[in-house]
C-alpha cells in the first residue's frame, strides 16, 4: 500500500500541482493528496484527504494517506487512529501492518498497538495477519509463549503466511529450538524459494547448530538473490566467531564498495583480532579514518592495529583523538578508556 501510494504520487504530483486543471482533466482530491504526500506537504495532503473522505467515505487508500501524513508530521496517535480504520476495512493487507509495526517501534506505542489489535481480532477472528501481528507484538515484549501461540495460530489460518513463519522461527531460535525453527524456515522457502531474509535467518540457524556446510550453501543462495549484500553475511559469520568466513565476505563486499568506511573498518578489525595481515589491515583502517575522521570506532581500530604492530605511542595518540570525539556519557566511553590504559601500560613496559 505504502509503495503504491508513493508511486502514484510520483506519477501524478508534478502535473497535478502545476496544472490543477488542463482542458477536460481536473485532478481529484485523492490525486492531490497523493501528490502532496510525495512532496512532504503533509498538512495539504491531510486537507485533500479530508475532502476525499467526505466525497467517497472511508476507503483504505485514503485512510492510509492520512496515516502517512500524520507520521510525516510526527503525530503517531492520530496516525494510529486512521490506520486502525484502514486495517478494519482490509484486515489482510500486509502493507498496512508494516506501517503499524513502524509506528509501534518508532514511537514505542506498544500498549496502544495491543489495544488496536485486540479490537480488530474481535471483529476479524479469522485474519491470519492479525494473529501474526499479535505474535510479533508479544515477541517484542519478550512474551515468547504468547508469541508462539499467536504465530502458530496465524500459520493454521494461512499455511503460506511467510511473515508468521519468519517471526515464529526467530522466537524459536531465541529459545534454542533450532531444529524446529529450521523446519519452519525450510517450509517457508518451499513457498518462496528465493526469499532473501528467510535465507539469512536459515543460515544463522544452521550456524547455531554448527552445520557449517549447510550454512555456507544457504548464504551462497542468499547472495545469489542480489538483494542480500556480502557485508550482511560477513556480519553473521563474525557474530558466530567464524573469522575466516567473515573475512572472505568482507573482502567480497570491499571489492564491490572499495570506499565504504564501515566495510574497511570491519575488515581491518577482524584481521586485527586474528593477528593476520596487520600491515594490510592498517592500510584499510587508515582509509576508513580518512573517510570518517571523527569516528571513535574507526579511530579505535586504527589505534589497535598500531598497538599490535608495536607502535604504542602512536596508538595512544590516536586513542586520544577517539576519546576527544566520544561524549563523556557515550556508549563507547568506558571501552575506549580501557583501550587507552592498555596502550599506556604497553608503552611503559617497553621503556
Amino acid at each position: 500500500m505504502t509503495r503504491y501510494l508513493f508511486c502514484c504520487a510520483a506519477l501524478l504530483g508534478v502535473f497535478v500541482i502545476d496544472n490543477p486543471q488542463c482542458g477536460a482533466y481536473r485532478a481529484t482530491h485523492t490525486q492531490l493528496a497523493q501528490a502532496y504526500l510525495r512532496d512532504s506537504l503533509y498538512e495539504q495532503a491531510l486537507t485533500e484527504t479530508r475532502r476525499a473522505l467526505r466525497e467517497e467515505g472511508d476507503a483504505p487508500h485514503l485512510l492510509a494517506i492520512s496515516t502517512l501524513a500524520h507520521i510525516g508530521l510526527d503525530q503517531p496517535d492520530p496516525a494510529l487512529d486512521f490506520l486502525h480504520r484502514a486495517i478494519d476495512l482490509e484486515p489482510d493487507n500486509g502493507d498496512l501492518y508494516a506501517v503499524l509495526r513502524d509506528i509501534c517501534l518508532r514511537y514505542e506505542r506498544f500498549e496502544q498497538t495491543a489495544q488496536i489489535l485486540t479490537r480488530l481480532a474481535t471483529a476479524h477472528p479469522q485474519s491470519a495477519w492479525l494473529s501474526a501481528m499479535q505474535g510479533w507484538l508479544h515477541g517484542q515484549q519478550d512474551r515468547a509463549d504468547e508469541a508462539t501461540t499467536a504465530l502458530r495460530q496465524a500459520i493454521e489460518l494461512d499455511n503460506n503466511h511467510l511473515f508468521a513463519r519468519s517471526e515464529l522461527s526467530r522466537i524459536l531460535i531465541s529459545r534454542g529450538d533450532f531444529a524446529e525453527a529450521e523446519n519452519i524456515l525450510v517450509g517457508a522457502l518451499l513457498i518462496q524459494p528465493d526469499a532473501p531474509q528467510l535465507l539469512l535467518i536459515l543460515g544463522d540457524c544452521q550456524l547455531l547448530q554448527e552445520r557449517y556446510p549447510q550454512a555456507d550453501s544457504t548464504f551462497h543462495k542468499a547472495l545469489a538473490t542480489q538483494v542480500i549484500a556480502a557485508v550482511d553475511i560477513a556480519r553473521i559469520y563474525y557474530e558466530h566467531r567464524q573469522p575466516d568466513r567473515a573475512i572472505e565476505y568482507y573482502e567480497r563486499a570491499l571489492a564491490r564498495a572499495p570506499n565504504d568506511a564501515m566495510i574497511l573498518n570491519n575488515l581491518a578489525w577482524t584481521y586485527a583480532e586474528e593477528g593476520l595481515r596487520l600491515h594490510y589491515a592498517l592500510g584499510l583502517s587508515m582509509q576508513a579514518v580518512k573517510l570518517e575522521a571523527t569516528s571513535p570506532v574507526y579511530l579505535d581500530t586504527y589505534a589497535e592495529l598500531l598497538h599490535r604492530l608495536g607502535r604504542h605511542a602512536q596508538a595512544a595518540a590516536i586513542m586520544g583523538q577517539a576519546l576527544a570525539n566520544e561524549a563523556p556519557d557515550g556508549e563507547h566511553r568506558t571501552y575506549l578508556e580501557g583501550q587507552m590504559t592498555k596502550f599506556h601500560q604497553a608503552l611503559k613496559a617497553n621503556l
